[in-house]
C-alpha cells in the first residue's frame, strides 16, 4: 500500500514538473518574440505550490527529509527506538496542526480566486492538507520498518 501511494504521488510530482517546466519555457518564449502569455506566471506558482509540499512529503517516504540522527545516536541503542518513536509523535502532531489549520485556510478561501486564472485560492491552499496527510501516511507506515536510520538509510 505505502509503495502504491508513493507511486501516485510520485507521479503527481513528475506531472507538476513538466507543466511547470513547459509553463516556463511557453513563458520565455513568447516574452522573446514582445508578448507575454497571460496566466503564466500564475500557473506556475499554483505548479511551485503543490510540487513543494507533495516533494516534502514524498521526502518521508525516501527517507531524505531531515533527521535527527545526529542526537539519536548519542543514545545507547535500547533508548534510540524510544527516542525515535518520540520524535514521530512531534513530527505526526506538527502535521496534524498543519491539516487542520490548512483545511481552515482552503475553506476561507473558497471565497476569493486568483487575478488572472480566475480558479479559487483554495487550489493552492489545499496543498498544505494534503501533503500532511501524505506525510503523516508515510510516517506512520514507515516507523516499524527501520526504527532508528541515518542519513543515507543505513541502520544505525
Amino acid at each position: 500500500m505505502k509503495k502504491v501511494v508513493a507511486t501516485i504521488v510520485a507521479a503527481a510530482v513528475v506531472i507538476i514538473m513538466t507543466l511547470l517546466t513547459g509553463t516556463v519555457l511557453l513563458q520565455v518564449i513568447t516574452r522573446g518574440i514582445g508578448y507575454s502569455m497571460p496566466g503564466t506566471e500564475e500557473f506556475s506558482r499554483l505548479m511551485i505550490v503543490w510540487l513543494t509540499f507533495l516533494g516534502s512529503s514524498l521526502a518521508f517516504y525516501e527517507k531524505m527529509h531531515l533527521a535527527v540522527t545526529f542526537f539519536v545516536r548519542k543514545f545507547k541503542p535500547g533508548a534510540r527506538k524510544y527516542l525515535q518513536a518520540a520524535v514521530n509523535v512531534l513530527i505526526i502532531t506538527f502535521y496534524l496542526i498543519v491539516i487542520y489549520y490548512g483545511t481552515l485556510l482552503s475553506i476561507t478561501a473558497l471565497g476569493s480566486t486568483s487575478s488572472t486564472l480566475q480558479i479559487p485560492m483554495s487550489a493552492f491552499y489545499m496543498a498544505i492538507p494534503v501533503s500532511g496527510i501524505f506525510a503523516i501516511f508515510f510516517i506512520i507506515s514507515g516507523i516499524f520498518e527501520n526504527p532508528v536510520e541515518n542519513e543515507e538509510g543505513a541502520n544505525v
